[in-house]
């Protein structure tokens, strides 16, 4: 009952957010090149396919007690499974990746003095902490864990997916659809630069982080917020989330998207605390950022959970009304 729910939800939510993209994309100066269609075609034909081809060859050989045919249907349930995960994931992608154009394409004024004076409130001097860890030793670990988490995300799928844990896999790409809709809503409301575009460091203060530490997103960015039509081309785009850091959000979900795989867990949840530091430095948030991504990633587990034991609830509320009657 859970997986059905994680699939129903991601689909709810991606109906959302793309009626949300549809009916702003017209008042918007972002416009949705004709260049994706191409690859939209493709990418959804090979997930057709790879269901289609599943479907038969689970269909074909599901009377086969042989080993080989035993191989052959888990390689085909691995496909199907896989084909699953494309079919609910890349659909939410591209509708989150247009929200996000459109939510930072405004002339509204940048929050960063705001986020700035948050941090000061909570006694936190970003320029400092960067003068901390800008050193030979502490920047190599701390640029390692940021970039590490990107490849995470494809991991948590297939390795649920290879331990035939698809109702894992489905929770998980539900998270992201949850944190989406969150981090999307937050973003609208509070468009920022970042740390590096606001303090402006020079180039010797962060020498031992990338040369385009915390501003891979700021040359989209101004030109969303120029008012000038924008291309939107999908393989192309950046993340623009500066509030929240969904890096943060992303770290927590992943470290519960694990909770079934001890020798993973805490690895993992060690290399992505470490990476929730360096989003200060290397990915060039706010400390109020890191506290904002923070809820946007236990909220949309929260949320995903209770959609998750829903079915779960109305039984057991079910096997109550006998009780009730005596």
């Amino acid at each position: 009952m859970g997986a059905r729910n994680y699939f129903y939800a991601t689909l709810i939510i991606v109906g959302l957010l793309g009626a949300v993209d549809l009916l702003s994309l017209p008042y918007s100066t972002v416009r949705f090149s004709p260049l994706n269609w191409s690859d939209i075609r493709a990418v959804a034909s090979c997930i057709c396919l790879a269901g289609l081809v599943s479907w038969l060859v689970t269909r074909r050989l599901r009377d086969d007690r042989s080993r080989i045919g035993h191989f052959v249907r888990q390689a085909s349930d691995f496909l199907g499974s896989l084909a699953l995960a494309a079919a609910a994931f890349v659909p939410l992608l591209i509708c989150t990746t247009i929200l996000m154009h459109v939510a930072s394409a405004t002339q509204r004024p940048l929050a960063d003095p705001i986020l700035a004076s948050f941090d000061a409130r909570l006694g936190f001097d970003w320029l400092w902490f960067l003068s901390v860890t800008n050193n030979k030793i502490i920047a190599p670990v701390l640029i390692f864990a940021y970039h590490a988490l990107g490849p995470q995300v494809p991991f948590v799928l297939l390795l649920n997916i290879a331990t035939n844990r698809n109702d894992r896999m489905l929770e998980f790409v539900a998270m992201l659809a949850m944190s989406s809709v969150l981090s999307g809503a937050i973003m609208a409301l509070v468009p920022a630069e970042g740390a590096y575009a606001y303090f402006k460091p020079t180039a010797e203060q962060f020498s031992h982080f990338t040369s385009q530490a915390g501003m891979w997103h700021y040359e989209t960015l101004m030109a969303l917020r120029s008012g000038e039509p924008f291309d939107l081309i999908m393989t192309n785009s950046n993340g623009l989330v500066t509030f929240p850091s969904y890096h943060t959000a992303l770290g927590i979900m992943i470290v519960y998207a694990l909770r079934d795989y001890r020798w993973l867990f805490w690895p993992v949840g060690g290399l992505n605390a470490i990476m929730t530091i360096a989003t200060l430095p290397e990915g060039g948030h706010h400390l109020i950022d890191v506290v904002a991504g923070a809820m946007v990633g236990v909220a949309s587990v929260v949320a995903v959970r209770m959609i998750g034991s829903f079915d779960r609830r109305k039984a057991l509320a079910g096997a109550t009304y006998p009780l009730s009657d005596a």
